[in-house]
């Protein structure tokens, strides 16, 4: 067997029950490896109405892996439900080195970075009797109730640098030729589109150092391995149909004051990854940190949020990460009307134990909380030069070999400076689109078609700390040194600029744009 794939051993398991589900539980051990990614069931709750099981994730190997943690067929789902027929086991998956029953469009996982020595907890909840929920598997098709008889998870995760490994795959996978034999090469050219598609569909991230979608073709290169953990002796309904009981959100349009309680901050709520805190001052860090509570009482305010709840519905029953979460209350005068709690700005779950998923990202509470605002115009900002960056790459990849004397070399230049903004938008197919214009302008600097430079002193094989590119005032093919920069385009004041690595920072004084590598 290879010596890194592998199912994984539960290490521990406790169980707190509800009365229905008093019987003894085991938890069955597939295999075990030290040092290997884990997952463990903290706790596992089946009452008449709801199941609810809690597992943490832990990442005690020597590298980073990027665990499955969304699974999106045409926005239907994000995970899969159906009951093993042969073994009557409750099924709950989300990978993707499945075999696909042929769709009509190829389902899109987006995979999240644990770096080595972290931790990530999750949590399902999904009303009973558990209804079918169809991705990849025909089976589980018995439309009266059944039991299942025990319950497997299993979570999809590739070990190492996971986008890089995706773009040096599409590169070599780009040279392909009709005489070419590698049919995986051949599908993943063929499905993926090549590295244009691929960051097409990942410039739509937030933080692409440590988030990246994936096609469900890009499996047929292989390589992820499987968390998995089974619990026996469980006596568990369900219903082989996929469509659950209607019910209606809560219902907030009769509350005239909301209070939205932070868990354990805005910091870690708004701003989780370290890429994003990064950009943020010691001081701006405190006042998340220190702020949990905020409380509304705008009509024009309150009308949005009960919009935005009451719209889109995806899916009921999920898995959310539990590292943070908001807790709203409703109000009427003094009178508490309901409350719900909202994960990861796309699941709320109400006080009847609820999980609902929804179409789009919910906007409301970044909009509504004070201070929130600015900063996250500020991450916004810092989203488009790593994009330009990535195009960057593109633009090098797109560029030809040429010939000198009797050797052949790849030439891999950055753009010419006085060209740059035209360079970016051939290496995407002269496409002049709105979206393929959005990363060069600054979300919170106004009209322009552009508001960034290029430091004409920052070549491809400059040191990796070198100023490459820096905002600036609006206008095209800008490039010079630090006296284009601006620190207007923001509020606190201050500029991002993107290093020759990748690396996107907030620049606040003048001390700190002079302590920068401009040649």
């Amino acid at each position: 067997m290879d010596k890194s794939t592998f199912m994984i051993t539960v290490l521990s398991l406790s169980l707190f029950l509800a009365p229905r589900a008093q019987a003894q539980l085991k938890a069955q051990s597939v295999a075990q490896k030290t040092n290997a990614p884990t997952i463990t069931v903290t706790k596992l709750d089946i009452s008449d109405k709801t199941l609810k099981m809690i597992y943490e994730i832990r990442n005690d190997s020597e590298e980073d892996i990027w665990i499955c943690e969304d699974i999106n067929w045409n926005r239907a789902t994000h995970f899969e439900v159906y009951l093993d027929e042969d073994t009557q086991a409750l099924m709950i998956r989300r990978r993707f080195n499945v075999p696909l029953i042929p769709y009509v469009n190829q389902p899109i996982g987006r995979y999240v970075r644990l770096p080595t020595n972290e931790s990530r907890t999750e949590s399902i909840l999904m009303p009973l009797p558990v209804h079918r929920i169809a991705l990849f598997s025909g089976s589980g098709l018995i439309q009266d109730t059944v039991y299942a008889v025990s319950l497997l998870l299993e979570i999809g995760y590739y070990t190492g640098d996971l986008p890089r490994r995706i773009r040096g795959a599409l590169a070599k996978a780009e040279k392909i030729t009709d005489k070419d034999t590698d049919q995986n090469l051949s599908r993943i050219w063929k499905y993926m589109g090549g590295l244009l598609f691929f960051n097409e569909l990942n410039e739509r991230l937030s933080q692409r150092d440590d988030e990246v979608s994936v096609p469900y073709t890009w499996q047929a290169l292989k390589g992820e391995h499987v968390l998995s953990t089974k619990i026996e002796d469980q006596r568990i309904p369900y219903v082989g149909r996929e469509r659950y009981p209607g019910f209606l959100p809560p219902d907030l349009n009769l509350c005239t004051r909301v209070e939205i309680r932070y868990q354990p901050s805005m910091l870690e709520y708004f701003f989780p990854y370290d890429g994003q805190q990064n950009l943020l001052s010691p001081d701006e860090k405190k006042y998340l940190q220190s702020e949990r509570l905020i409380v509304l009482d705008d009509s024009e305010n309150l009308k949005a949020l009960a919009s935005e709840v009451s719209n889109q519905i995806n899916s009921i029953g999920g898995i959310v990460c539990e590292r943070s979460n908001a807790k709203v209350v409703c109000y009427r005068a003094d009178e508490m009307l309901t409350s719900f709690t909202v994960y990861d700005d796309t699941t709320i779950e109400t006080e009847q134990k609820q999980r609902i998923k929804y179409r789009r990202v919910l906007q409301s509470l970044r909009k509504l909380s004070p201070h929130i605002q600015p900063l996250e115009l500020r991450m916004q900002c810092a989203a488009n030069l790593k994009n330009l960056w990535y195009r960057y790459r593109l633009y090098q990849n797109a560029t030809k070999s040429i010939r000198v004397g009797l050797f052949r070399r790849r030439k891999s230049p950055y753009p010419v400076p006085n060209k740059w903004c035209d360079a970016i938008l051939r290496a995407y197919w002269q496409k002049t689109d709105e979206y393929t214009l959005q990363p060069l302008k600054c979300p919170n600097a106004g009209e322009g078609k552009c508001h960034y430079a290029m430091n004409p002193n920052c070549k491809n094989d400059s040191p990796s700390d070198t100023v490459l590119l820096f905002e600036t005032k609006a206008g095209w093919n800008q490039h010079g040194g630090p006296e284009l920069f601006t620190f207007n385009n923001h509020d606190p004041k201050g500029g991002c600029v993107l290093l020759n690595d990748g690396t996107v920072k907030f620049i606040r004084t003048k001390e700190e744009l002079q302590q920068l590598r401009w040649k």
